[in-house]
């Protein structure tokens, strides 16, 4: 694999100060990741770039040749997800992903030094809708004690009048909890496979004030014993979004099915949706990269008239995001963010794998 190592070259700090006569907060990061090490690196470098003052990194493999790159990076506390880890956290490593996840927020909680704390997937990113000294200023103004800020999600697709070049390319639709023939008569074929609109989730993520007796979950935190949160507890979030990935390229969305198949069906269950469980199923009963590719079509390509409809109820964003600017902030060489490279790292990845439908897959994709 070639090396995907870019050096440090210092961080704009964008959290200094005070806003709206108040003192900016403090916040950071924690992200459970096993991706390749370009996405990791990007989405670490982007948000130390907008600002953040600590990003909790857990690697899921312990062999991951991203872990050197990261720990150099002020800012970074890294983990390495080996035996002794999960022996410390859980006595043995969980089988779901969502409990290892959760197991590595809290305990990353637990240690943070700043004011709030939100956890990512490594193909989320935060956008500050109004800049980021906005999102600073709504963060110091909820009471502390009283809840979280919940930022809503907005989902990339693409448009099928619009070839994917880069990682980041496409536009964003947004949730939309509608009755169900409204549901349909907006998502047509993809409507089975989505929730409220979604190919993943309409929950968003938390940024949790610290310092509380919370256990952090993948979407909010959950009361403590000591802690215990308010009914209606959460605020939604005005000044900043976020931006999900749910596949970086078709190939990624389809290895990601894929990896939640090997599962048995109580822990998939435990991970996903119904919505997601019948998008693993579809993919499963595909005979041919013809129907594969068309199933990620049906799901995740908007035709023409179906982005104008949702774009004037204002349900899909069309503004372009380029994390590349942020993320030269933080390192000397951004790194190639390209549909070829990623893919390419996935072939890798994941051409030796026991999973007999991954390694066909990504043996006979295209390019």
């Amino acid at each position: 694999m070639e090396p995907f190592v870019a050096g440090w070259k210092g961080r704009a700090d964008e959290s200094g100060g005070t806003v709206a006569g108040m003192s900016a907060p403090g916040w950071g990061i924690v992200m459970t990741a096993r991706e390749p090490g370009n996405l990791v690196l990007a989405n670490v470098a982007y948000h130390l770039g907008l600002g953040a003052r600590e990003a909790h990194v857990y690697l899921d493999d312990p062999d991951d040749r991203a872990a050197e790159t990261l720990a150099a990076l002020p800012g970074v506390r890294l983990t390495l997800c080996d035996t002794d880890h999960w022996q410390r956290l859980a006595r043995r490593r969980p089988e779901g992903q969502n409990r290892r996840q959760g197991l590595n927020a809290t305990h990353a909680y637990r240690l943070a030094d700043v004011d709030w704390l939100i956890h990512l997937d490594a193909d989320e990113f935060l956008r500050p809708m109004r800049g980021v000294a906005a999102m600073h200023a709504e963060l110091a103004a909820f009471p502390r004690g009283f809840g979280y800020v919940s930022v809503p999600p907005a989902e990339r697709v693409m448009p099928r009048d619009a070839a994917q070049v880069g990682l980041f390319d496409g536009v964003f639709r947004r949730p939309a909890r509608v009755p169900p023939r409204l549901h349909r008569a907006l998502y047509g074929e993809a409507a089975d496979f989505l929730d409220g609109g979604m190919c993943s989730h309409a929950s968003g993520k938390a940024f949790t004030p610290t310092g509380f007796d919370y256990q952090i979950r993948i979407h909010r935190p959950r009361a403590g014993k000591t802690d215990p949160l308010p009914a209606h507890s959460a605020l939604k979030a005005q000044a900043v979004e976020l931006l999900h990935f749910d596949g970086l390229t078709p190939l990624h969305w389809l290895v990601k099915l894929l990896r939640y198949g090997e599962h048995a069906a109580e822990v998939q269950a435990g991970m996903n949706g119904p919505h997601r469980m019948r998008q693993v199923a579809a993919l499963r009963d595909a005979g041919d990269i013809a129907a594969v590719r068309a199933l990620y079509e049906r799901v995740q390509v908007l035709a023409p008239a179906q982005k104008a409809r949702l774009a004037a109820l204002g349900l899909c964003d069309t503004a372009p995001f380029d994390p590349a600017p942020v993320i030269a902030r933080v390192l000397e060489d951004v790194p190639d963010l390209s549909v070829a490279r990623f893919d390419a790292d996935l072939r890798r990845a994941h051409e030796n794998s026991p999973n007999p439908r991954l390694a066909e897959l990504v043996g006979r994709w295209p390019g």
